[in-house]
C-alpha cells in the first residue's frame, strides 16, 4: 500500500523554518523543521522529497557548505530511481536537477552544473510547463550576467518573469519574480542604461510594495529586499550626479539591512558606494566613520567583494589626506584581493555556455536517433534511387523541350519565304504551331505533377539530415539526394514559368503606373535581400505610365532584382531607379556584385545559355530569366542592355516608350527598403 504524502503540512514547516533563517537563526531553524517533521507516524515519499529539498536547497546553500547541500539532493534521485515515481514525482525531479545545478555551479564546476541544467530544461520542456521553464531561463540568465553578457541576461529574465507567472502565487513565486525585476535593472545599470534600471528598480518596488500586502507576516523580508533595491538605485542616481538623492538612499538601505538576520553583504556594499561618494565630495571625516563601521561589519561577517571595496577605500581615503605610506599599504592589499577574485572568475567569464549546452543537446540527439538509424538508412537508398530517377526524367523532358523550340523556330522562318506562295502551306504551319502548345502544356502538366514528389523527396532528406547521424558515406548520400531535389523542383518552377512565344499581339497592354508597380515589386522581394543582409535602394524620379502587359512587366523587373540579389556579395546595397527621358521610361537596376565576364557578355540573352554562373551565395542558376525578360521588353517595343565591371557590378536598363495619358499628379521619391 502507497504512503499518504503530508503535502500541506511540510511546506508549512519548510516555510516556517525559511523565515527563522532570514532573521539569522538558522540552527534554530534546522531544529525546528527536524522536529517538526518527526510528528508525521508515516512520512510518503512527497514528504522526504520535501525534506531532502528543505535541507539541500534552503538550509546548507545558507550555510555556504554546498557539499552537503548535494548529498541531500542526491538523495532525491535515490528515492526516484524508477520510471514510475520519475513520472508520479516529475516536477520535483525537474527542480532537483535545477537546485544541484545550482550548487556545482557555486562550487565552479560548471561543466557538471550545465548538464544538470540542461536535464531539468528537458524534462521541463516534457511536461509543457511555462513555470518549470522558467527555472530554467532563469539560470540561463544568472550565468550571462556573471559573464557580463548583459543584453542576453536582460532577455532571460524578462522571459523568466512572464514565465513565472504560471506558477503557483505563493511566497517563493513572489520573492521569485521581485528579484527577476531587480535583476533586469542591474543589468541595464551595468550596460550603462540608466533610465531602464532606474524603470526597472522602481518597478520592482512597487512589485513588493503592492504584491508584499498578501504576506503581512514577511515584513522583515520585504524590507530587505526594498533595501537593496535602494541601494540599486543609489548607484543611477550617482551616475546622473544626483549624490543628495544617491547619499539617501544608501542611508537608508544601510540602515536596514545590516541589521541582524538581513542582507549584510549588501549593506556592506551600500557602504563602499557611500565612501566613494563622501571621498569625491572632499568628505573625509564622513569617509573615515563608514570605513572603521565597514571594518566593524567585517569582523563578524566575511565578504570578498566588500574587503576589497575596503582596501580600495581606504587607498583613496589616505591618498587623499596626505598619508602616502598607509595609502600604498591598502593599494597593495586591494591588488592583491583582486587578482584573487579575477583568477577564481577567470574560468567562468571565459566559459561558453552556449556551446557546452549545444553540445550536450547534440550528445542527447545522437543518443536519441542512433536507434533509429538502420532504419531510416533504408529509407535514404530508396528516397535516393527515386530521385536520381526523377532527375534523369527531368533532364529528358528539358532535352525535348529544347529541341521543339528550335523546331518552331525553323517553321517560322520558313513560313516567312514561303506564306505569299501557298496558302495552303500557311494553314498547315498555324496546325504545327498548335501541336506545339500542345506539348508545352503537356510537358508543363507533366513537370507540375513532379514537383510535388519532388518536394516530398527535399523534406525527407532534409529531415533526415537533420535527425541522423550518418556516416561520412552515407552523408553524402543524404546531400546529394537534398541538393538533386531542391535543384530539380527550381528548374520545375522555371518551366513552368517559361513560354518563349512573346509576340506584341499577344501582350494585354493597358495603361500602368511604373511608380506603384515598381513599388510593389521591390516590397516583395525585400525578404530575399534580407536573408543575405542586403539593402534594396529604391529612388523614383517621376510619375512614369506605360502602355503595357502589366504581368509581363512585373515579370521583368522581378528577373532583374532577383538577379542583382543572386549576385551581389551579403551586406552591399542594391540601387533600382526609375525616371522619364525624351517620352520615354527608363529602369536601371544597380548592383556592387560580382560582375560579368566579357567572354560572357554576348551570350547572357540567350535561351539555355551556357553563361550560367552561381549566386554569392550558391545560389542554382538555369539561364531563363534574362531570356524571357528581353523577349517581353522588345514586344512592347523597348529595348533592354546592361553594363558590367568584372568585380566591381553590373547595371541593367530597360527602355519602353511613355503612355500618351497622364496621371493626376507626380511625385518624386527614394526609399531603402
Amino acid at each position: 500500500m502507497k504512503k499518504a504524502d503530508h503535502t500541506a503540512y511540510v511546506d508549512m514547516i519548510r516555510e516556517q523554518a525559511k523565515r527563522m533563517m532570514d532573521k539569522g537563526e538558522k540552527e534554530k531553524a534546522l531544529a525546528f523543521f527536524d522536529s517538526a517533521y518527526q510528528v508525521i507516524d508515516d512520512p510518503g515519499i512527497g514528504d522526504e522529497i520535501r525534506k531532502y529539498s528543505f535541507k539541500g536547497q534552503d538550509y546548507y546553500p545558507k550555510t555556504r557548505d554546498n557539499y552537503k547541500g548535494i548529498a541531500w539532493l542526491d538523495s532525491i534521485f535515490l528515492i526516484l530511481s524508477t520510471e514510475e515515481l520519475n513520472k508520479k514525482y516529475i516536477r520535483e525531479y525537474s527542480t532537483a536537477l535545477f537546485q544541484k545545478g545550482d550548487l556545482l555551479f557555486n562550487i565552479k564546476r560548471y561543466n557538471d552544473a550545465y548538464q544538470f541544467y540542461y536535464r531539468g530544461k528537458i524534462i521541463a520542456q516534457t511536461i509543457m510547463d511555462p513555470c518549470a521553464v522558467s527555472e530554467y531561463t532563469y539560470r540561463l540568465g544568472m550565468v550571462s550576467y556573471k559573464q557580463a553578457k548583459y543584453s542576453e541576461a536582460i532577455n532571460n529574465f524578462k522571459q523568466c518573469f512572464e514565465d513565472a507567472a504560471y506558477c503557483i502565487k505563493d511566497f517563493r513565486n513572489f520573492a521569485s519574480r521581485q528579484e527577476l525585476l531587480a535583476n533586469i535593472a542591474l543589468s541595464y545599470s551595468k550596460y550603462n542604461m540608466t533610465d531602464s534600471s532606474l524603470n526597472y528598480s522602481n518597478k520592482a518596488l512597487a512589485f513588493l510594495r503592492e504584491e508584499g500586502k498578501k504576506f503581512p507576516d514577511r515584513k522583515d523580508y520585504i524590507e530587505m529586499a526594498q533595501a537593496v533595491v535602494y541601494g540599486n538605485q543609489a548607484g543611477e542616481y550617482y551616475k546622473k550626479g544626483d549624490t543628495l538623492s544617491a547619499e539617501k538612499l544608501l542611508k537608508r538601505s544601510i540602515a536596514t539591512n545590516r541589521k541582524k538576520g538581513f542582507d549584510i553583504p549588501d549593506s556592506q556594499i551600500s557602504m563602499i558606494k557611500l565612501g566613494e561618494l563622501y571621498i569625491e565630495k572632499r568628505r573625509f571625516n564622513e569617509t573615515h566613520e563608514i570605513t572603521e563601521q565597514l571594518r566593524a561589519s567585517l569582523d563578524s561577517s566575511d565578504n570578498l567583494y566588500a574587503e576589497i571595496g575596503l582596501n580600495k577605500l581606504n587607498w583613496k581615503y589616505y591618498d587623499k589626506i596626505g598619508k602616502p605610506e598607509l595609502a600604498y599599504i591598502s593599494l597593495q592589499q586591494y591588488m592583491f584581493l583582486k587578482d584573487s577574485l579575477d583568477r577564481e572568475n577567470k574560468k567562468l567569464v571565459s566559459a561558453d555556455v552556449n556551446r557546452e549546452f549545444q553540445s550536450i543537446e547534440q550528445q542527447y540527439n545522437y543518443t536519441l536517433l542512433s536507434k533509429e538509424n538502420d532504419l531510416k538508412k533504408n529509407y535514404l537508398y530508396v528516397t535516393l534511387l527515386f530521385s536520381l530517377m526523377a532527375l534523369a526524367i527531368l533532364l529528358l523532358l528539358l532535352q525535348n523541350w529544347k529541341s521543339s523550340k528550335l523546331n518552331v523556330a525553323a517553321l517560322t522562318n520558313l513560313n516567312k519565304q514561303i506564306t505569299f506562295q501557298n496558302k495552303q502551306l500557311e494553314q498547315t504551319l498555324d496546325d504545327l504551331r498548335q501541336s506545339n502548345k500542345d506539348k508545352d502544356r503537356i510537358l508543363k502538366v507533366v513537370a507540375h505533377d513532379l514537383r510535388n514528389p519532388l518536394g516530398a523527396i527535399s523534406s525527407i532528406s532534409s529531415l533526415l539530415l537533420e535527425e541522423v547521424d550518418f556516416s561520412e558515406e552515407h552523408m553524402e548520400f543524404a546531400k546529394l539526394m537534398k541538393t538533386s531535389s531542391l535543384h530539380s523542383i527550381e528548374m520545375i518552377n522555371d518551366l513552368l514559368a517559361a513560354n518563349f512565344n512573346y509576340r506584341p499581339e499577344e501582350m494585354k497592354k493597358d495603361v500602368v503606373d511604373m511608380r506603384v508597380l515598381l513599388h510593389e515589386c521591390v516590397e516583395q522581394l525585400k525578404f530575399k535581400a534580407d536573408e543575405k543582409d542586403q539593402k534594396v535602394n529604391l529612388e523614383i524620379g517621376a510619375d512614369v505610365l506605360v502602355l503595357a502587359d502589366k504581368e509581363k512587366i512585373w515579370r521583368v523587373l522581378s528577373n532583374l532584382i532577383v538577379n542583382a540579389i543572386k549576385f551581389s556579395r551579403p551586406g552591399s546595397a542594391i540601387y533600382v531607379k526609375l525616371v522619364e527621358r525624351d517620352h520615354k521610361m527608363e529602369l536601371s537596376v544597380e548592383d556592387q556584385g560580382i560582375g560579368i565576364p566579357d567572354e560572357l557578355k554576348d551570350k547572357i540573352f540567350d535561351a539555355f545559355t551556357d553563361a550560367k554562373r552561381r549566386g554569392t551565395s550558391g545560389e542554382q542558376p538555369f539561364g531563363l530569366g534574362l531570356s524571357i525578360s528581353k523577349q517581353i521588353i522588345e514586344a512592347h517595343g523597348g529595348k533592354i542592355w546592361f553594363e558590367s565591371d568584372m568585380d566591381k557590378g553590373t547595371t541593367f536598363y530597360v527602355e519602353l516608350p511613355a503612355a500618351e495619358e497622364k496621371s493626376a499628379f507626380a511625385i518624386s521619391s527614394s526609399l531603402t527598403i
